[in-house]
């Protein structure tokens, strides 16, 4: 599989976001539907406990890392070995204050929300 290319419709419209073709908001608005894969440390029960996502450190601020599909988990997997499936939607409501989210951490086809990016999301599509 070529991890390079887009893999999913959402992926799609990122790429397209990226470039140009695609306003940014309507990415956004695609993209807190959309299903996302997120590793986690330990087992989540159906309640969503446990859940102990893997972090990125971006200068200071953590960051909850998530997937736009399983071919991007790569190794990061090593470090966090369960996986969850939740909506976007369902992930910025459970990323903690002044937390922000790295969509496929180390991918090109990727990109970082900052927390205050995470809470004008949360805001407008919430």
């Amino acid at each position: 599989m070529n991890v390079s290319s887009p893999q999913t419709p959402v992926e799609t419209l990122l790429q397209a976001a990226m470039d140009g073709r695609v306003p940014i908001r309507a990415f956004m608005e695609a993209f807190v539907g959309s299903q996302v894969v997120l590793l986690t440390g330990r087992l989540v029960t159906p309640d969503g406990s446990g859940f102990d996502p893997l972090l990125f450190d971006k200068q200071g601020v953590l960051h909850v890392a998530v997937f736009t599909h399983e071919a991007r988990v790569g190794n990061h997997a090593q470090q966090a070995p369960h996986t969850v499936r939740w909506t976007m939607r369902e992930v910025l409501h459970r990323v903690p204050g002044g937390y922000g989210v790295v969509v496929n951490p180390g991918a090109t086809l990727g990109l970082e929300l900052s927390p205050a990016g995470v809470g004008e999301l949360l805001k407008d599509f919430g």
